[in-house]
């Protein structure tokens, strides 16, 4: 039955149902009052029933047309909240059925519509997402770039001002190399000059830019043997080590002269040789004045010994009555002679010893030596002088002393000195002590920690001492403390002056410990390994 169909019925039931049973009423009230029969109330009862059947089939149709129409209202309701995924019951195929059809399918294509634009708004969300983070990577890039073009700006002005500080000090350093007095010659690896200072030319005759760029051996046209040019390259180039020594090269003139040269080659962290920077000096003068000095210590060795020589020899035999008896006078007077004699033997001999010294021409034989036989015989030729003052004499000698390789000449002036000091600024009756022994590497001896193994030899005195204010220039040439000028004032000042010397010469050290009025004590420290070259 179609809807349009039962809403009719119903109206008509709800409007007829009242009006019939209102009708019957009446008719059984009025049949009442005229004496009806039984018939009529039959009549009546079907009529009242007949009206209760309308009645219920009307409130039967009203429901089935309402409560589709209800149910679609309810899932309407929860559409509007959201639930998208309800549908409605389809119970005919009429109006309200095929309403609720519509509703369904109206409903699917809400879901799917919506489905569809979640799905647009979910990938549109991710596209954004994903160009918000291209932005952010962009720009995070772009804070990068501008990070590291910062950093190269300040790199690029760092090295700018390194650059310009380079430059500058290069410049000093040219002012510096430009004034230098010595000639200053730079090469390249393969010996062509890069750079010479002025002083060249005055050294040479050739200008700088006559130099420049020119092998320096063809300048100089090597006047030296082939043999020690080829132990110059190998030591400078093969071993990579400075070079230093005396050589001989020629002028743009011709002359030759002699040059004290030092040669050393500059390398990367490589090992690379980049150039080598010679330094050469013009010692031709020098040679020439170190000869004559030479040639006068040889003079006055020879001549101004000879003499002394003779005066000591005959001055002995006289006192000792060689030529006759002599009066005790007579022999005071021979000993006063004998012993200025000896006074200037040994000033001769001082003054020749600083001269070679001081020249350079003392040259060293170091040979093992027995340092104890050494010292016995220095103390047996200062005997007289010792029992003239009547000193008492301690020799404290280590056991087993290894020998020491050391120049045994320059060894015994060395504790000459020490020993005649001693004997001389010592009192009559006083004590005199030479002592050697052994001195570990690591040990301590009067304050002084000793470095490498070595002997030790100390000569101690009870004499006058040294003051405080004169310790610091004992070794000093030619100075003399004013109690040792007051106790002996014919000293010249140089025994230890020449004592220091030569215990550097030999790669020893010297010092001393002393008190005024208590006596000194001289130390002197020669390393067993020898002197180092």
């Amino acid at each position: 039955m179609r809807i349009r169909t039962k809403i009719v019925l119903t109206i008509l039931g709800i409007t007829l149902v009242p009006w019939a049973l209102g009708g019957v009423a009446a008719f059984l009230i009025a049949h009442e009052r005229a004496g009806g029969g039984a018939l009529d109330w039959l009549l009546a009862a079907v009529g009242l029933l007949a009206a209760a059947l309308i009645s219920v089939v009307g409130a039967a149709m009203a429901r089935s047309i309402t409560e589709p129409i209800l149910n679609l209202t309810e899932l309407a309701k929860g559409i509007s909240k959201g639930g998208l995924k309800q549908s409605a019951i389809v119970t005919s195929k009429d109006e309200a059925g095929q309403l609720a059809e519509a509703f369904n399918t109206m409903v699917f294509d809400l879901w799917e519509a919506n489905d569809t634009l979640e799905k647009k708004v979910l990938a549109r969300t991710r596209e954004l997402a994903e160009k918000s983070k291209e932005a952010k990577d962009s720009e995070d890039a772009v804070l990068n770039i501008a990070e590291d073009l910062k950093e190269e700006e300040e790199r690029l002005a760092a090295e700018k001002a390194n650059a310009e500080s380079l430059a500058n000090d290069l410049m000093k350093f040219k002012l510096a190399l430009d004034n230098v007095s010595d000639q200053i010659i730079i090469t390249d690896p393969e010996g062509t000059v890069v750079y010479v200072n002025p002083v060249i030319e005055q050294a040479t005759g050739y200008a700088p830019e006559e130099i420049i760029g020119k092998k320096s051996g063809a300048l100089w046209k090597s006047p030296m043997p082939a043999e020690f040019y080829r132990d110059l390259w190998r030591i400078i180039k093969e071993e990579k080590e400075p070079f230093t020594g005396e050589m001989q090269n020629r002028r743009k003139n011709g002359e030759v002269y002699t040059a004290m040269t030092t040669i050393s080659p500059v390398v990367d962290r490589s090992g690379k040789i980049l150039f080598f920077i010679a330094v050469e000096r013009d010692i031709t003068r020098e040679k020439e004045t170190d000869a004559a000095k030479d040639e006068f210590i040889s003079l006055a060795s020879h001549q101004m010994r000879t003499p002394i020589t003779v005066i000591n020899w005959y001055s002995e035999m006289l006192r000792d009555g060689d030529a006759g008896a002599l009066t005790e006078k007579q022999k005071s007077y021979f000993d006063e002679i004998y012993a200025a004699a000896q006074k200037m033997n040994d000033t001769i001999k001082s003054f020749i010893h600083i001269l070679r010294l001081e020249t350079g021409s003392v040259t060293t034989n170091p040979v093992p030596l027995d340092l104890i036989a050494a010292a016995k015989a220095v103390i047996q030729d200062t005997r007289l002088a010792i029992e003239k003052k009547k000193l008492r004499v301690v020799e404290t000698y280590e056991q087993q002393l290894p020998e020491l390789s050391i120049d045994e000449e320059l060894f015994r002036v060395i504790l000459q000195n020490l020993v005649s000091n001693a004997v001389k600024y010592s009192p009559d009756g006083g004590e005199l002590e030479v002592a050697i022994a052994m001195a570990k590497k690591g040990s301590v001896v009067a304050n002084r920690v000793v470095m490498e193994d070595s002997a030790l030899v100390s000569v101690r005195d009870t004499g006058i001492g040294i003051a405080e204010g004169d310790k610091g220039r004992i070794f000093a040439k030619f100075f003399r403390a004013e109690n040792a000028k007051r106790l002996d004032p014919n000293g010249n000042g140089l025994g230890l002056y020449m004592t220091k010397f030569m215990v550097d010469l030999v790669n020893g050290s010297v010092w001393f410990d002393s008190a005024l009025g208590k006596g000194t004590t001289f130390y002197l420290l020669l390393p067993l390994a020898g002197k180092r070259v």
